[in-house]
Order: C-alpha cells, then sequence, then structure tokens
C-alpha cells in the first residue's frame, strides 16, 4: 500500500477498517441459523420449545425445531469450527477442539450451556459407534437433561437419550424416552416421536407396530410446513415396514415418488429415500436393484454423512453377493476411512 497515492491509501484504510468494524459488530450480535434464513439480534429468552431474539425493539420467536445452530455473541472462535465438525460426523476432532477452549473464562452462561451440548452430544455419538462407553456417555446425557432444563437443545438430548438406549439393547426403554418428546405442543416433536418409536420396532421385526406408529406420526404432521422433514421420514420408513409385509411394488412407488419431488439440492431427503428404496428391493431379494440404490447415495450425496456411511456399509455387504468381493472391500474401507465414527463402520 505504500506506492499508492494519499488519497487512495486513505480510501483503502477505510476500507479495511469498514470490514473490521462490520466484522466486531457481527460477532456482537447472536445469530440463529433457521431451517431457510438467518435472525441476527440479541437473544432475550431461551426454552426447551423457542428462542426469542430482538433486533432494534422488535422480538421474534424461534421454535426449536426450525433451528439448526446459534451463534453466540463473544463466543469463543473454535466454537463454531466444533459445531461444523459434529455436523459432519467428526465427532473425535470436535472433542479434541473442544478440549483447547479456555472455558474458564467463559462468562455468559448460554455459551457454557452450548459447550456443555457439544461435548454431551459429541461423547454419546461416539459411542452409539462403538468408541467409548454407552454408560459414561448416559451419565453426560442425564447430568445435561438436569441442569439445563430450559436449553433449546432440550429436544435433541432426550432423543439421544433413546438412542443410547437403543444402542445399549433396551428398546422398550427408548421407546419410553422417545415418546417424551411427544408431550411437546408441536406437530414437529408429536411427529418425531412417532417416527422414533416406530423405527425401534421396525429394528425388531415388528412391522405392523412399525407401520401404526408411522401412520400416527403421518397424521400429526399435517399441513405443517415445518414438520415436513417427519412426513417424509414417516413416509420413507412406513414403506420400508410395508416391503418387508410383501408389498414391495407399493412401497418402492411411494419412495420414487418422494424422490420425483424432491428438491434437487435437498440431499439428506434424497439420500434418504434410495437408502429406503434399497431396503426395500432387499426384501424381494432384488440385489441390483438395491445395489444400483445404495450407489446412488454413495456416488452423489456425499454432503448427506450418515445416509451415506449406511449406504456404504450395505454396499460393503452386498458386493459379494454379486461376485465383487474387492468393490466389498473398498466400500469397507471407504466408510472406515471417511465415517469411523458411525455405529455403520463398527458393525
Amino acid at each position: 500500500m505504500q506506492h499508492l497515492p494519499t488519497f487512495a491509501r486513505l480510501l483503502a484504510v477505510a476500507a479495511m477498517l469498514a470490514i473490521a468494524t462490520d466484522a466486531a459488530a457481527q460477532n456482537s450480535l447472536d445469530r440463529i441459523q433457521r431451517r431457510n434464513s438467518t435472525e441476527s439480534g440479541e437473544i432475550t429468552k431461551v426454552t426447551s420449545l423457542a428462542v426469542t431474539i430482538s433486533k432494534r425493539g422488535v422480538a421474534s420467536t424461534v421454535p426449536s425445531e426450525e433451528i439448526r445452530n446459534i451463534r453466540f455473541a463473544g463466543e469463543p472462535k473454535k466454537l463454531n469450527s466444533v459445531r461444523v465438525a459434529v455436523q459432519k460426523g467428526q465427532y473425535q476432532q470436535a472433542l479434541e477442539t473442544l478440549d483447547k477452549i479456555a472455558t474458564e473464562k467463559i462468562e455468559r452462561s448460554a455459551i457454557a450451556q452450548e459447550i456443555a451440548f457439544l461435548k454431551t452430544f459429541g461423547t454419546a455419538k461416539l459411542a452409539i459407534g462403538g468408541t467409548g462407553s454407552l454408560e459414561q456417555a448416559d451419565a453426560l446425557v442425564t447430568d445435561f437433561l438436569s441442569k439445563n432444563r430450559s436449553s433449546f437443545h432440550l429436544p435433541e438430548i432426550i432423543e439421544l437419550s433413546g438412542d443410547l438406549a437403543q444402542a445399549a439393547g433396551d428398546p422398550e426403554k427408548a421407546r419410553k424416552v422417545y415418546a417424551k418428546l411427544a408431550r411437546a405442543p408441536s406437530p414437529y416433536y408429536k411427529a418425531r416421536s412417532a417416527v422414533l418409536v416406530g423405527s425401534t420396532f421396525q429394528a425388531e421385526g415388528k412391522h405392523s407396530e412399525a407401520i401404526a406408529e408411522f401412520d400416527k406420526g403421518l397424521q400429526a404432521t399435517g399441513k405443517h410446513a415445518v414438520a415436513s422433514p417427519q412426513r417424509a421420514e414417516a413416509t420413507l420408513l412406513r414403506a420400508i415396514s410395508q416391503a418387508a409385509g410383501g408389498q414391495v411394488q407399493q412401497s418402492t412407488a411411494d419412495i420414487n415418488s418422494i424422490i420425483a419431488s424432491a428438491a434437487a439440492e435437498d440431499e439428506v431427503l434424497l439420500a434418504q429415500a434410495y437408502n429406503a428404496l434399497g431396503q426395500c428391493y432387499l426384501q424381494s431379494e432384488n440385489r441390483k436393484s438395491a445395489r444400483d440404490a445404495y450407489l446412488h447415495v454413495d456416488i452423489l450425496f456425499e454432503s448427506a454423512h450418515e445416509q451415506r456411511a449406511k449406504a456404504l456399509y450395505q454396499l460393503s455387504q452386498l458386493w459379494p453377493t454379486l461376485g465383487h468381493p474387492q468393490r466389498a472391500a473398498d466400500a469397507q474401507q471407504r466408510l472406515k476411512e471417511d465415517y469411523p465414527s458411525s455405529p455403520w463402520a463398527n458393525r
């Protein structure tokens, strides 16, 4: 900048100061990332079901089910990298980064609560994936539930508690925990509860009971837009149980209808749909069609981490039956390398 004319240098300095000022202003605001937008301001109230944020004196309330994440004003710079790692399923990396944050310097309770949540969530996910103790993870979850009843993360932690019970081989306990979500006066959580309870029955091969729960979930969603992800998941899981009862043609038609109507950018939904399609084809021992469905997920939907891990596992099981043991080994290797913390990598 030393070779620029004086006026030009002043303009450059002003521009840099403006950028720095803007960054500082952003860091002084709370930011709620919703499903389709972002709101900035000052968070004035938090409950287990909603967060209130005020901007220039105008307050708005965001339901918990619409919140993807919250970045708090004044939070440690490394905290968002922890969130990103968790989102990608990189739980060990997330916990290692958390350990580097000087928590004793944190004064804002909301930030301390966020750190506790991320530590609890990461630890539990690792345990479910086969790394660490389920009992210790459950103790962390119980501790978070007892100390943070007003956290907007509470529904996630309740679901996580049920996941731990399911991983420990206690589906009855898992169902009791998942049922707690239905107490919330929200179509989203009532549907989520039914979907989760239904999935435990499906895992046990109790498909009639599973279908009844998925139907309950579909009824709960109604026409509520925010509950549409649960409506889609209930439909997909219902199709799998329906296929188990011999109705493969109807099941694949229902799934293909979701695929046809899904937005191209909704990779998680599309990955869920193709995985469900693969499961339906497996029910009728149509291995080649199942392979093609799982390959869709592997090749096209890399950002859908959990679903891609599932697809790679299924491919590792399918390829030998189709005469390609080397491809099975490749799928297994990529599964362990890309998703070492996934339950699918530790089966």
